[in-house]
């Protein structure tokens, strides 16, 4: 079945189009509360959200975004986070960092070496890797850096999480091959009952700035029984075998997410190491829409609910 936003491709002109998601940003900005959450809901899966008994993954995401827990703001902070992945499984895994400022001048870039990773802690894809730092517009690159400082990430998806975070720029080690950044490990870990084994699965994403492709993996690298819809899978040959590092990976995920009913950790392998990229608390804003559809409701069985994660 086509999504509805395929559908709008089809049947409408490009201006409508623009249009359209104008209208649906104007939208999303004025809605009350309770309306928002079950338009956007309704839209991404067809149903309503149940926020007071949510059983489906996506409901209890929802429900994250909704009522976030005060932590949700620490592991979502690119910046804060990092203490408390040297904390619970070491400062080896983080990805050096060069700086991190509140302000970006042309000064502040000229001290950094000639390629780096530039992101905004307060949001999800404020992102910019810069590999020759002296080919770069060094005003227009520190323009860049001020706008998405400017910008409330929480008001988007209504991520409330995102609205306790201070606004800041951290420079980071790019971490990149031939011009192109490594493929993207995602490990979601799912706590239920205590004393049970964690269920795992795994996203391997490559291409990311490029041809973006999504392959989902077990915990013993078996195929994952569902798929993402409207995610293209790579042919690869290389994912065939799981890669070397993967037992050590899913120890530092298991230990990460151990307080949580569910936790995101990404992971790059670069150099013969491995890098936490970040944590992700409510990945994709609750829109993994999954086939078989019943995996929303699997998924969500094995999410510990309710939670009770640490205080900040």
């Amino acid at each position: 079945m086509p999504s509805i936003k395929a559908s709008l491709r089809e049947v409408l002109p490009y201006k409508a189009i623009i249009f359209h998601r104008k209208a649906q940003k104007f939208l999303d900005l004025i809605l009350p509360e309770p309306i928002f959450y079950q338009r956007r809901y309704f839209i991404l899966h067809g149903k309503f959200c149940s926020f007071k008994e949510p059983r489906r993954f996506s409901e209890k995401i929802f429900h994250r975004m909704r009522y976030p827990s005060p932590i949700f703001s620490t592991l979502a902070d690119k910046v804060r986070v990092r203490d408390y992945i040297e904390k619970t499984v070491g400062s080896q895994y983080l990805v050096p960092s060069y700086l991190v400022c509140e302000q970006v001048t042309v000064k502040t870039l000229e001290t950094l070496p000639d390629s780096f990773v530039m992101k905004a802690n307060h949001s999800s894809g404020q992102i910019r890797i810069v590999t020759e730092k002296h080919r770069e517009d060094l005003e227009t690159l520190a323009e860049t850096a001020n706008n998405w400082l400017k910008k409330d990430f929480s008001r988007l998806a209504r991520e409330k999480h995102y609205s306790s975070i201070q606004p800041k720029i951290i420079f980071e080690k790019a971490l990149v091959a031939n011009g192109k950044p490594p493929d993207d490990y995602k490990v979601n870990v799912f706590n239920g009952e205590t004393g049970s084994p964690p269920y795992i699965f795994i996203q391997v994403m490559q291409g990311r700035f490029a041809n973006l492709t999504q392959n989902l993996f077990l915990e013993d690298w078996s195929a994952a029984p569902f798929k993402r819809i409207e995610k293209k899978p790579s042919t690869d040959p290389h994912l065939l075998d799981p890669p070397k590092e993967l037992p050590e990976m899913l120890d530092i995920a298991k230990r990460l997410a151990a307080p949580f009913g569910y936790l995101r950790v990404d992971f790059y392998l670069y150099d013969g190491k491995i890098y936490i990229g970040e944590l992700t608390i409510t990945p994709g804003g609750g829109g993994y829409r999954l086939s078989p559809p019943e995996w929303d409701l699997i998924l969500g069985d094995r999410f510990g609910w309710p939670e009770k994660p640490p205080p900040a």
